[in-house]
């Protein structure tokens, strides 16, 4: 009976031992199962949180494409009417500037110095009207306080993205910002002097002309008014400003022609060149001289870098007649045979190695010109025609379409007295 009972025990001690030892290999599956399984929650977290990133940076995208988006030589917030298929488009943009000159009387000066809005109308998927109305320093007094101007106004008929026409007041496309002036797609509180100087921005006229975009290529060319010289009327620190026409009752005796090419690299890396060419009338119609621009470009917008160079060099047949036409007895307004200049910038967004869409760009920027670097036989170069601009700050983008600006300009004339600027800005888009 003992033996038995011996027996029956150890046969219930094995079988009872062989039952945990299953127990055992169960639960440790079971772990195992449990840390494969927190793993993969572990992946598809991480998953979840780059589809999240993704999906915030494609609903911006959604929100504000008409106002990032640009079309055929416009800015975002001109190529608004590009994008609808009927129907009105209503954009604009503004700045607020803030100007402090410590060696000038007055010192400083604050002025909404641009307001701007534009109107366009789409009348079908092809055929579009598109404007710019302008008011620059608030309002307009006189003839001698405020601008109030259409800075373009036309119709444009789009057959295919590769070919297209367009005619009424058009932006002369020379340059990088006489077309993209939005103040927010420019780092520098201001334009860059060149662009201001030489090429007379902003610089528009009437005319007809073509367009078009392939992958590899974009093209303007577009046959214009040309310029007049009214007696008395010059600016020796830029001198195709006075000569500008703008639309209003323009002489047309002499005409110009005006283009430009880009070629598109990878890395969004644009190089071309722009090119006006045109007569020069007097006020009744007789033509003067002609004038012969060019200036080549390059633009590389890639990985944070904002970088850019335009050049400028202009002659001029017939300087002397236009100099004559241009001086009064009172004074003698030298127009040049030769102008040239070019600028330099690089820009970079430190913010782009945080988690934020906010943008802060540090620049620095160089420009070099002559607006007189070859004048007519017998005349002199007016004083302060050569420059060196030395430009250098910051411009803070909370949004793409706003942006907040301060820089320093030093102002190196060889031949009069140099300046130095403070500056600070407040611009927007939409």
């Amino acid at each position: 009976m003992k033996k038995f009972a011996v027996l029956s025990m150890a046969i219930f001690s094995l079988s009872f031992g062989s039952e945990v030892e299953e127990k055992i290999k169960v639960l440790q599956q079971q772990i195992e199962s449990l840390k494969k399984e927190l793993e993969e929650l572990k992946t598809a977290k991480e998953e979840t949180k780059v589809l999240k990133e993704e999906f915030r940076k494609l609903k911006l995208e959604l929100i504000i494409p008409e106002a990032t988006e640009r079309y055929a030589g416009l800015g975002p917030a001109a190529s608004k009417v590009y994008q609808l298929e009927k129907g009105v488009s209503i954009g604009g943009y503004g700045e607020l500037i803030y100007e402090n000159y410590p060696n000038k009387e007055p010192k400083s000066e604050l002025d909404l110095y641009r307001f701007i809005l534009y109107f366009g109308y789409s009348f079908t998927k092809k055929l579009k009207f598109n404007s710019e109305i302008e008011l620059e320093h608030a309002f307009v007094k006189g003839d001698k306080h405020g601008y109030l101007a259409i800075e373009f106004a036309y119709l444009d008929y789009n057959f295919s993205p590769a070919f297209g026409i367009r005619g009424g007041m058009l932006l002369v496309p020379v340059g990088i910002v006489n077309e993209l002036h939005e103040p927010p797609t420019y780092v520098t509180v201001q334009k860059p002097y060149l662009e201001r100087y030489i090429i007379p921005t902003a610089w528009y006229e009437n005319g007809i002309g073509i367009y078009g975009e392939t992958q590899t290529l974009s093209y303007r060319v577009y046959l214009m008014n040309g310029m007049k010289a009214e007696k008395g009327k010059f600016n020796p620190s830029a001198p195709l400003k006075e000569l500008r026409q703008r639309g209003s009752e323009a002489l047309a005796d002499s005409l110009a022609i005006t283009g430009r090419i880009d070629f598109k690299f990878a890395g969004n890396l644009n190089i071309g060149a722009s090119t006006f060419i045109s007569g020069v009338q007097d006020e009744r119609g007789n033509n003067l001289g002609t004038i012969y621009l060019f200036s080549p470009h390059f633009w590389w917008q890639h990985a944070g870098f904002d970088i850019r160079f335009v050049g400028v060099y202009m002659n001029t047949k017939d300087a002397e007649k236009i100099t004559k036409e241009l001086s009064t007895e009172e004074k003698e307004n030298v127009f040049p045979k030769r102008t040239q200049g070019f600028y330099f910038q690089v820009a970079y967004n430190i913010l782009r190695h945080f988690d934020t869409e906010h943008e802060l760009y540090v620049f620095g920027m160089y420009e070099n010109y002559d607006t007189h670097a070859s004048v007519p036989t017998g005349y002199s170069k007016p004083k302060g025609s050569e420059v060196n601009i030395y430009n250098f700050g910051i411009s803070y983008k909370p949004h793409p379409l706003v942006s907040l600006k301060v820089d320093y300009v030093r102002e190196d004339y060889k031949d009069k007295k140099d300046y130095d600027v403070y500056r600070a800005a407040i611009a927007w888009m939409f």
